[in-house]
């Protein structure tokens, strides 16, 4: 018997308090056991030959009844899914249990934006002949309580059937941006908007409810695919498929009815026609409102889009994914209210033409699952996230001044998400044209973890996340070097004068006189070392006495950088690096910051002397990289130079 099996009779007898249940397989349950595509591949198909269920197969195998272990929500979230079923089929590839049978299947399902395999054998826990998980009105078909255990491998037990989400395994199980949310109650106007945009684009939209009314069935997943308005009387009417093609709604508008009756006979026949097909009918929008309790948005990418003809009749969204991470002291500057909100990553969206532009934002951080899996967010613990958009005047460039609250004119956001304590944040808006910034960010400040950030757009958007180059900015530095070298000390000229060279020691020992008139500390022998290699192109360890000046007085500019930009010698907030760069006359790109802020900070402070040494590492790196272009246009780099370079830095 699997431990994982074993791990599932514990839970099933400590909750019902009865004889633990038998492991068996599924040729010992049933004479001819069934799998989803099973009959492609009996056939001599390839899988993905998958050919549509007969509507008397589908209806039977998603009329699913939940088992002994739970997992409503999986099923829930299966059988909504089965309506594209090539989504469905990566999740649950197909198996037969007579062509190349080895008791062994595979399952995929998405976990942080990449699909993990999770193999699982064929022994399920059962009870006289009938296994505990969910069961179907498919005689023999085993399709859900296999991918029951897959489920449960994936999170560490079965428990994870019963404290799952429908939200969540639709997630786990197509990998698209999925939106969960309540309907609002009166006004309505924003649910008929979110319908309108979203039924002819690449979105699934699933509805349940909590309790039976008119036929409805208490939390199965109703399929919502269209939109009608009738003329007499005036109505909104929305159409709504059941997978398992049973409990149909048997109020208003339903077929029959005395609203249907009353329609002109052109109208009723163009409503019956589109709901054709088994499972589908007709409600009003103001009952569908009322009965439903819970809207499931499920948005596909565009190379979903591609594999799934059941949606080709659908509009496809453009996709751009990015992974980051926020950083304490470089990018975690938390919500809007902070003062370090601006350091967030940055993306800027250009809605460019005249048309407005539907658009999908999705926040989604790093989460585990597995056996070490605790909780609703798996081991890791789930932080609160969210993202905001704002809106950039006409021709404004994207600056992230712009966002702090000190800025001169600081820009004022346009929607902000609640701060939810979710694997997903996600929202579904229109923009019209424009320049907009997404930011995302934590709940609060120098929170760390990595994120995923997907843009759903239905239009032609530019999308990119605001950076700068790697410059070191000579006018500005030539100018603050000009009155600065008359202000070098006395002995740093004496010194020059006398010739000969310095080592690191002797520079230490010299900047130690000196060093409150042009340092904000005392000076480091790790610092003496970078601003020697500054000046030390032929590797020797000694800097050149007649550089003493203008190499002093670099480093006084720097220092008066510091000094403007923070008021205080002791550290400065790392979350102001960026600034300092730019008053000490270089800018620096997102990964070089962060890259300066993982070696010189502790934590999200920055000491002054690692801010000089940050410097000068960058300026020597600035050096190095216009040595090497010059060299490589005659000679290739060997890797020897490439060691020194690396080493005496």
């Amino acid at each position: 018997m699997s431990e994982l099996s074993t791990v599932a009779l514990r839970e099933c007898t400590r909750r019902k308090r009865v004889a633990a249940p038998a492991s068996v397989v599924p040729a010992e349950m049933c004479a001819r056991p069934r799998f989803l595509g099973d009959t492609a591949l009996d056939a001599g198909l390839p899988p993905d030959r998958l050919e549509p269920e007969p509507d008397d197969e589908f209806a039977l195998r998603w009329s699913v009844e939940e088992g002994a272990l739970g997992g409503a929500a999986l099923g829930c979230a299966a059988a909504a899914l089965a309506l594209t079923p090539r989504l469905l089929a990566r999740a649950a590839p197909p198996h037969s249990f007579r062509a190349g049978y080895r008791g062994r299947f595979t399952f995929r399902f998405w976990v942080f934006g990449a699909w993990r395999d999770v193999a699982v054998d064929d022994r399920l826990p059962a009870r006289a002949r009938r296994p505990l998980g969910a069961v179907c009105a498919l005689p023999d078909d085993f399709t859900l309580p296999l991918l029951e255990k897959a489920y449960a491998k994936l999170h560490g037990g079965y428990a994870a059937l019963r404290g799952g989400s429908v939200a969540r395994a639709l997630q786990e199980l197509s990998g698209g941006v999925v939106q969960s949310f309540a309907p609002p109650r009166p006004p309505r106007a924003a649910l008929l908007h979110v319908l309108r945009a979203a039924l002819p684009r690449a979105s699934l939209l699933l509805a349940t409810c909590a309790r039976a009314r008119a036929g409805l069935a208490p939390r199965a997943p109703y399929a919502v695919t269209g939109l009608a308005r009738v003329r007499a009387p005036d109505a909104v009417l929305v159409r709504l498929r059941a997978p398992a093609a049973r409990a149909l709604w048997a109020g208003a508008w339903a077929r029959g009815s005395a609203q249907w009756r009353a329609l002109p006979e052109p109208d009723r026949d163009l409503l019956a026609r589109r709901t054709a097909e088994p499972g589908h009918f007709w409600m009003s929008f103001d009952d569908f409102a009322q009965s439903f309790e819970w809207l499931e948005l499920v948005h596909v990418g565009p190379d979903d889009w591609l594999m799934e003809p059941a949606l080709h009749g659908k509009r496809p969204w453009r996709a751009v994914l990015a992974r980051r991470r926020w950083r304490r002291g470089y990018n975690a500057g938390g919500p809007p209210r902070c003062a370090t909100a601006h350091t967030n990553p940055q993306f800027h969206v250009a809605v460019p033409g005249d048309a407005r532009c539907h658009v999908v934002v999705s926040v989604t951080q790093e989460y585990a699952v597995g056996g070490a899996a605790g909780g609703a967010g798996g081991g890791r613990r789930l932080l609160g996230i969210g993202f905001a958009v704002y809106e950039l005047p006409p021709g404004a460039a994207p600056r992230r001044a712009a966002l702090a609250a000190v800025a001169p004119a600081p820009l004022r956001a346009l929607d902000v998400t609640h701060e939810s304590r979710a694997r997903e944040v996600a929202t579904f808006f229109t923009l019209p044209p424009g320049q907009y910034l997404v930011v995302p960010y934590t709940a609060r400040a120098d929170l760390e973890a990595a994120f995923l950030l997907r843009i759903f757009t239905d239009e032609h958007t530019d999308v990119w996340e605001v950076n700068d180059d790697n410059v070191i900015i000579r006018d500005v530095a030539a100018e603050a070097l000009e009155g600065a070298e008359a202000s070098v000390p006395r002995a740093v000229r004496a010194a020059a004068a006398r010739g000969g060279e310095l080592d690191a020691r002797a520079l230490r020992a010299l900047l130690r006189r000196v060093w409150r008139r042009v340092l904000p500390a005392r000076p480091s022998l790790a610092l003496c070392r970078a601003l020697v290699a500054l000046r030390d192109p032929s590797v020797s360890g000694r800097v050149a006495a007649c550089e003493l000046p203008a190499l002093v007085a670099r480093a006084a500019q720097w220092r008066a950088a510091l000094g403007a930009g923070a008021g205080c010698a002791r550290g400065v907030s790392a979350y102001r690096l960026r600034a300092l760069l730019w008053a000490s006359g270089v800018t620096a790109s997102n990964k070089v910051l962060e890259c300066l802020v993982l070696r010189y900070a502790r934590g999200a402070s920055l000491a002054p002397d690692a801010y000089m040494l940050a410097l000068a590492r960058l300026h020597l790196a600035h050096e190095r990289y216009r040595s090497l272009e010059a060299k490589l246009k005659s000679n290739p780099l060997s890797l020897e130079e490439m060691i020194l370079m690396t080493i005496y830095s």
